[in-house]
């Protein structure tokens, strides 16, 4: 019987997870719920806030529970990540009034450039902000009776424990309603907004233990009254953890539902503890988030998903009848026999429009150079050099200069593939390793065992929990072949952002977006 344990719970885009772990790190029990998201309209996408959010994490810590010789009493601490930033609106007793704006919803564009306009600043669909005025000016009647609202990892905060907070880490996805050095909130900016103040939850930083499990929670999910919760935290932060990518500089490559490269700017354990880690450097409010976001894709391992079920019926037949292996890795074996560059086929993967290097709500999925002797492999080998690209092109923007990446570890569901690895450090040049337990409950647990004592930093992580399986080098040769391929896909951004412009013109006069 274990008597000392950590829960840690990712509540992420495609599903939730859960793991049980001992203080040296050895999982004890680990479950996954496979969820998704709704896309009602186009440009729009939601979550169901009590199925995703909380339903889902019941199932989950249910079956954790259920291990054999693990009592709810030996859990001393619950760390909790998720998706962020969203914005599911509630009553006061925490009911959802409509489903959740999702990080990847275009529907609050005009906001956005409202918010930049009279702000002078260069948010984008993705902060929150814009998204919660939208909700207020276009669903009036509920939002006159919201009184909350919350991501995926402070929804079951909430759940738990009845405290109303935010992570003072995902606040800096909000966008100009929060005031860094001093963890509030800008009453001036959201006055102009017309946002209530009331409705804004009070922020601390990740490691704080904010609350204990209640009774009702207890009683619905096994748990035992009285555990210690944190306040939460983005999945991107615990994924960074639990990959050992905590001091400045070191960051991971992200292979998830979303593909993005953040660079940090301060380590990672000033960040979970400090509402305004870098304040000493004298930056400005705008600057407090501790990452850079230099090479964001909305749309990696949706794209691949979206192929697979799509194109790929056979692959997902033969996994069904246990025939071989996931459908993903038979995709993987298609891809692998075609060239490097997909003999001239090349992907801009826009699906949800384009976050980086350039903000793009508009932007479209192209494949360009299609032949007919292309195949399935060529088409899905694009998705995955497409990635790369992206990497690539957000980097030199960024870093004109070049880029102050020290360590590159990669992370997500998508990393497994050592093909895809492979085509990212040869695109990008840039030294991979491959840390395969690299997974946000592990952070989020580890961030809970510093809150309660058990750890003074992140070294015990670093040196004794996280194993590096592989490393990928990048290969000279491939790399010169890429470079002509590399420079076409720059190209396309420029040679069709007018039609895109045109295509979106074209779009919403024929009713092709809804609001």
């Amino acid at each position: 019987m274990t008597e000392d344990l950590l829960l840690g719970i990712d509540v992420g885009t495609q599903g939730v997870k859960g793991i049980l772990i001992q203080p040296d790190g050895k999982v004890v029990a680990s479950h996954y719920v496979e969820h998704g998201s709704i896309y009602p309209y186009s440009d729009w996408v939601e979550q169901d806030v009590y199925k995703n959010w909380w339903f889902n994490p019941v199932k989950v810590i249910q079956e954790l529970l259920r291990t054999e010789g693990v009592r709810a009493e030996a859990i001393k601490a619950i760390g909790i990540s998720g998706l962020y930033p969203a914005m599911g609106p509630t009553d006061g007793e925490g009911r959802p009034l409509a489903g959740a704006i999702m990080y990847s919803d275009n529907r609050a564009v005009a906001e956005v450039e409202e918010v930049n306009r009279e702000l002078g600043l260069q948010l984008t669909s993705e902060e929150l902000t814009p998204k919660l005025i939208w909700f207020l000016r276009n669903r009036t009647e509920l939002a006159a009776n919201m009184e909350m609202f919350f991501d995926a990892a402070h929804y079951l905060v909430y759940k738990l424990t009845g405290e109303y907070v935010v992570d003072t880490m995902t606040t800096g996805l909000w966008g100009a309603i929060y005031e860094s050095p001093t963890a509030s909130w800008r009453e001036e900016v959201c006055e102009k907004f017309g946002i209530p103040m009331k409705i804004l939850p009070k922020a601390h930083p990740p490691a704080t233990i904010v609350g204990q499990v209640h009774a009702w929670a207890a009683e619905n999910t096994g748990l035992a009254e009285g555990t210690p919760v944190l306040t939460g935290m983005p999945d991107l932060t615990a994924s960074l953890i639990s990959a050992g990518t905590v001091h400045q500089y070191e960051t991971c490559a992200y292979y998830g539902t979303a593909g993005l490269v953040p660079v940090m700017k301060d380590d990672l354990l000033n960040g979970v503890w400090k509402p305004y880690p870098i304040s000493e450097r004298g930056l400005t409010p705008q600057d407090g988030y501790i990452y850079d976001y230099p090479s964001y894709c909305l749309s990696t391992g949706d794209a691949v998903r979206w192929f697979r079920d799509q194109f790929g019926q056979m692959e997902l037949a033969r996994e069904l009848n246990k025939t071989s292996g996931s459908a993903y890795s038979q995709l993987d074996e298609l891809a692998r026999v075609v060239p490097p560059g997909s003999d001239g086929l090349i992907l801009l993967p826009y699906f949800q429009g384009q976050r980086s290097p350039v903000f793009n709500p508009w932007a479209v999925g192209v494949y360009f150079g299609l032949k007919q002797f292309h195949t399935r492999g060529h088409l899905f080998r694009a998705i995955l050099e497409s990635f790369a690209f992206t990497i690539r092109h957000g980097f030199e923007s960024f870093y004109p200069n070049g880029h102050p990446v020290k360590r590159l570890v990669a992370t997500g569901g998508g990393a497994r593939s050592p093909l895809w690895r492979q085509i990212v450090s040869d695109i990008t040049g840039i030294r991979q390793e491959y840390v395969p337990e690299a997974d946000g409950p592990v952070g989020a647990a580890y961030v809970a065992g510093l809150s309660i004592g058990w750890y003074q930093d992140f070294e015990v992580l670093r040196n004794e929990w996280v194993k590096v399986a592989a490393v990928n080098e990048p290969n000279p040769e491939t790399q010169s072949i890429y470079e002509k391929y590399y420079e076409v896909y720059k190209d396309l951004h420029t040679a069709l952002a007018p039609v895109i412009a045109k295509h979106h013109e074209a779009y919403t006069s024929l009713g092709g977006i809804h609001v």
